[in-house]
């Protein structure tokens, strides 16, 4: 019941900063996020930005392409991009989680400090 109550006492954030030391959850979110990362880096596209859409949207197509002032094709494209690089499958509930957590915990993290993560 604790977690519960630091759930609510302080969001999401609280929530994560008691999972483990920044470095854990900092090497996780490097870990989960890293390929998009590199291949947005090296081709100037922005899949990390419609992850992030796509999950905050509750991985509907429709709200991703709305949020995004996209088409909802282009959106189905740049998701199979994202899995491929991730060789995972982004509409499994468990791994939209994963990436979700990932996502929330750079967030939550100075930038400077993720750069660190091997």
């Amino acid at each position: 019941m604790a977690s519960v109550s630091i759930a609510h006492s302080g969001g999401l954030e609280a929530l994560l900063a008691s999972l483990g030391p920044a470095d854990t959850l900092n090497a996780f979110a490097q870990r989960h996020l890293s390929p998009i990362d590199t291949y947005d880096r090296q081709r100037g596209t922005a899949l990390m930005t419609t992850l992030e859409a796509f999950l905050d949207a509750g991985a509907s197509l429709e709200a991703t392409a709305l949020r995004l002032g996209t088409h909802r094709n282009t959106v189905r494209y740049r998701l199979r991009c994202i899995a491929g690089l991730i060789d995972r499958d982004i509409h499994d509930p468990r791994v939209a989680l994963e990436l979700h957590l990932a996502l929330r915990i750079r967030q939550s993290r100075p930038p400077a400090s993720l750069d660190a993560v091997p």
